[in-house]
């Protein structure tokens, strides 16, 4: 060992013969481990398993991209609020621009109609196989399209029908007072509750109205007057609210009264933006 040498280990503290030993014993030690991890875990021979055509044939068909059908992309396409059939063809930035955009408020809707098939054409070219096969979704879309067009119909019939009902137990629109034409909610006015019966109600009309009848009150005037009015139109939309529906009672009458609900609710919206604007 050189002197410059035996002054690093005497500047160190370190015993010659001793640390040499140790560094020659820990060096061999680390070899020894390596060795001993690359023959156990990465020398071993994984068995082959022989592959016939068939079998290649079928993985490389199973690992092509799948040619889009126009049919599917047609379909799709008849969704004008949602651009599904981008999706479909993988162009996701016009899809994006469609979405926000209403697709060009139809425009692009439509010519999109006329550049289907070269769409479909563009994308089997660019990204599939001649000889790719087709994908399945032709058959599911058949069968799932009819459902789900079912379902969004029957969701929005729900809509129409439930809303008026759902707006009113929320108190956002108010349709029994905007329906009896009085200045408070009918069963407010007659001081009763909402789950009140049909006797209930007529009990405490006739109560009122022996409280602000004009002959029991002299010389109440016109308040007396209005507030019989008002008591009278709150118990007549009460005892139609709770009377039995008429045994010859049609659709036609059903939808009618659905149409004075949501007559009612446009005119609370109409009033609302009339005071916005005020």
């Amino acid at each position: 060992m050189d002197d410059f040498t035996e002054e690093i280990f005497q500047d160190l503290g370190l015993d010659d013969d001793w640390d040499v030993q140790q560094i020659l014993v820990g060096t061999i030690h680390v070899v020894s481990i390596i060795v001993i991890c690359r023959l156990c875990c990465c020398s071993k021979n994984v068995p082959t398993v022989p592959v016939t055509d068939q079998q290649q044939i079928e993985a490389a068909s199973t690992s092509m991209q799948k040619q889009k059908r126009l049919l599917t992309s047609y379909l799709l396409w008849l969704n004008p609020f949602f651009p599904a059939h981008h999706l479909y063809l993988d162009r996701l930035a016009h899809a994006m621009v469609a979405f926000w955009t209403l697709n060009f408020v139809g425009v692009g809707w439509v010519l999109d109609g006329f550049l289907m098939r070269f769409y479909v054409r563009g994308f089997n070219s660019q990204r599939c196989a001649p000889d790719a096969p087709y994908d399945d979704s032709r058959k599911k879309l058949l069968c799932r399209l009819p459902l789900c067009f079912v379902g969004l119909l029957l969701l929005g019939l729900g809509a129409v029908v439930y809303i008026p009902t759902v707006l009113h137990h929320l108190q956002v629109v108010d349709i029994d007072r905007i329906a009896a034409q009085t200045q408070v909610n009918p069963y407010e006015l007659l001081e009763i509750s909402k789950s009140a019966s049909l006797q209930e109600a007529k009990a405490a009309y006739r109560s009122k109205s022996l409280q602000w009848h004009p002959d029991r009150n002299p010389g109440c005037g016109r308040e007396c007057d209005d507030k019989m009015s008002e008591i009278t139109k709150a118990y007549d939309l009460i005892k139609k609210r709770r009377a039995p529906a008429p045994p010859d009672r049609t659709w036609e009458g059903w939808f009618q009264d659905l149409a004075q609900d949501w007559k009612h609710i446009f005119e609370v919206l109409g009033q609302d933006r009339a005071k916005k604007e005020e």
